[in-house]
This record gives structure tokens, C-alpha cells and sequence, in this order.
């Protein structure tokens, strides 16, 4: 397999689930003149097939978990889409652009993500031949996703 660093097309990894992991390196803007690189494993679960988790991890160890919503991602690569903690704004054509941008706002603090568009959209792809547009709720465990939504609610 290709080392993630040296390409930046991604590395796709087999996962125990259905839709193979994806691990690229992202740029993290910390300020209009600085960005910093940091790695983002994008994973599928059938049995969520509404979710896409995303671990993204810096050079000193650090690891951040985020659940996101697959339509959004797949909206987000054609126009601007979300409210609230996650927006993303699609490549700007006029310019040429390879990127999607990412807007993450957590209670203390806001990221700003720059990804590559190519091998996310590649990857979604996949993880629509696992589960197509339309079907998610047939390959859901309903029950479950109801004690996950509860659990939250008594943090």
C-alpha cells in the first residue's frame, strides 16, 4: 500500500466492514498565512450508513473523532452545505480548485479543513455501492441508533 504522505491521492485500507477505510492528509488553517498537515482516517460502517467517522490525528499523537453526515459530504462536493457545527463549501471552478473546505465547530474552538477532492469523492463513491442513496434504512439497527441519540441526551 502507498504511504498516505507521499500520495496525495489517499490510501485506501481494507476495513472489517464492507467500505474500505480511507486515510489522507488534510491541511489544518490555523490563520490565513500558516496551515499545518494533519492525518484523517475516513471510515464506513454498513450497519451506520448514515454517518462517516473521521479521525483525524496531528504529528505529536493527537487523535479527534467526528461522526458526519455522508449526504452532507456528498452535498458539500457540489454546493455549499450545512448549518451549525459542520459547513463545507465545494471547490471554487473559477479558480481551479482541488479542495473542499470544511468548517468543524466544537464548544471550545473551530477548525478549518482543506481536503482533497479527488480521493474523498472516489471513496464516497464506494461507500455508495455498499449502501445506495435510499436504502441506508434497510441496513440500519434502528434500536440501536435510538440508545446512541438517548445516550447523548443524558451527558
Amino acid at each position: 500500500m502507498a504511504n498516505p504522505q507521499n500520495n496525495p491521492d489517499g490510501d485506501i485500507r481494507p476495513a472489517e466492514h464492507g467500505c474500505p477505510d480511507l486515510t489522507l492528509t488534510i491541511w489544518l488553517h490555523v490563520s490565513l498565512n500558516e496551515s499545518l498537515p494533519l492525518q484523517a482516517r475516513f471510515s464506513y460502517d454498513e450497519s451506520l450508513p448514515l454517518e462517516v467517522r473521521v479521525e483525524f490525528s496531528n504529528a505529536t499523537g493527537g487523535v479527534v473523532a467526528w461522526a458526519l453526515s455522508r449526504d452532507l459530504l456528498i452535498a458539500g462536493l457540489h454546493q455549499p452545505s450545512g448549518h451549525g457545527d459542520v459547513r463545507i463549501w465545494p471547490p471554487c471552478r473559477r479558480h481551479d480548485g482541488h479542495s473542499l473546505w470544511v468548517l468543524l465547530q466544537g464548544r471550545i474552538g473551530a477548525a478549518l479543513l482543506e481536503i482533497r477532492v479527488a480521493p474523498l469523492h472516489a471513496w464516497l463513491v464506494r461507500t455508495l455501492r455498499s449502501v445506495p442513496f435510499g436504502t441506508e434504512g434497510l441496513s440500519m439497527d434502528w434500536d440501536e441508533s435510538f440508545e446512541r441519540v438517548l445516550a447523548q441526551w443524558d451527558r
